[in-house]
């Protein structure tokens, strides 16, 4: 089935037009005919199921809808280089994440120039990634912060390469009913002075398996296990 994001009401029975860009792209790149029938995601939980009820038009006829509780996850990653970004940014959002704050880390070596354009092109990748995954949920990404300056969750989850780690399956009680956080370093890791940060704020340390993973995969890892704990 065709997906579309459409950020509109969307109420059962209702015609709507899309955007410019997403009308192109359904009609002109993807040749979508009249009677087909399409997924339209509005970002915020939910499903629609339609159809190309006029071509000539480009108008789509809202059929039932179907909504989906959110994610209760915030990943807080900290700066990645531009692809492994970006990468994590499409991939977190297929899981499913409800927000994404990037972290300014004492070991990350990412500098932005242009943080409003970086930010505009990181909602993009994750728009795109609703629509290929079906997610109904769009993840706010927030500006960049310093970790002083994000409130933590009580149950807050890093991933950790020292320190008093423990296996990410002892802590399912608190994975599985509350809202949590989890933070990913950069691939120098957390410094010495973060992790007494973490400590200090009572965060649990988590290893990921038997082997040291980048970054990006670290994260995906992560967002895997705890998405299915929760289910």
């Amino acid at each position: 089935m065709l997906r579309v994001f459409h950020r509109g009401i969307l109420e059962e029975g209702i015609e709507i037009h899309l955007s410019d860009d997403e009308a192109h792209h359904l009609f002109r790149v993807l040749r979508a005919n009249a009677g087909e029938k399409i997924m339209v995601l509005n970002g915020q939980g939910c499903r629609a199921y339609a159809y190309v009820s006029d071509l000539a038009a480009q108008t789509i006829t809202i059929e039932r809808l179907e909504f989906t509780p959110p994610s209760k996850i915030t990943l807080c990653p900290a700066l990645l280089k531009n692809k492994a970004m970006d990468f994590l940014i499409r991939e977190a959002t297929a899981i499913g994440v409800a927000k994404i704050i990037p972290l300014y880390t004492q070991h990350s070596e990412v500098k932005i120039h242009n943080i409003y354009e970086k930010q505009n092109h990181w909602n993009h990748i994750a728009q795109e990634a609703c629509k290929q995954s079906g997610n109904p949920y769009l993840p706010p990404i927030e500006m960049p912060k310093k970790l002083e300056d994000v409130s933590f969750p009580p149950n807050t989850f890093v991933a950790a390469l020292r320190g008093n780690t423990q296996n990410i399956f002892s802590y399912q009680r608190e994975i599985k009913n509350h809202p949590i956080s989890i933070l990913i370093g950069p691939e120098g890791d957390f410094s010495e002075q973060e992790y007494q940060y973490f400590s200090e704020n009572s965060f649990y340390f988590i290893h990921l398996g038997k082997n040291i993973l980048r970054a990006e995969s670290a994260a995906l890892y992560f967002l895997s296990v705890v998405d299915h704990l929760k289910e």
